[in-house]
């Protein structure tokens, strides 16, 4: 039997990358927008991959948190360095994370969030 505080950690991972890819799907053109503004190729491509995998890694965690967690660690340590690269050259657009409900301007706490989300992945990976 799984050890309850991987499996709830793992559903609140879930939760979150769930949150990002329905934030992201609701509104394609906003994303599209936000993720070439944050200096990304291919930005229609992405629009339509990014949420799908978020979706993809918040079912994984549900369903085998190891494996899910794994991606969820992957994904985020990708954002994070994307995240880090974009404050070391200036650059302070929203990061689009959660779709429209991220405007605030890009900052180092968004690298605190990232760790903690990436603390949470490797306990459900670990699990």
């Amino acid at each position: 039997m799984p050890d309850p505080l991987v499996v709830l950690t793992a559903w609140l991972l879930a939760c979150v990358f769930a949150v990002a890819a329905a934030v992201k799907l609701r509104d394609p053109l906003g994303t599209r927008r936000t993720l070439g503004d944050f200096g990304l190729p291919n930005p229609r491509l992405l629009a339509r991959v990014l949420p799908a995998t978020e979706a993809t890694t918040a079912l994984l965690l549900v369903v085998d948190p190891r494996v899910g967690g794994q991606c969820a660690v992957a994904l985020l340590v990708a954002f994070t360095t994307l995240i880090v690269g974009r404050l070391m050259a200036g650059h302070r657009n929203a990061c689009g994370c959660f779709g429209t409900w991220s405007k605030h301007p890009l900052s180092w706490r968004d690298l605190a969030r990232n760790g903690i989300l990436v603390a949470l992945g490797v306990l459900a990976a670990l699990g």
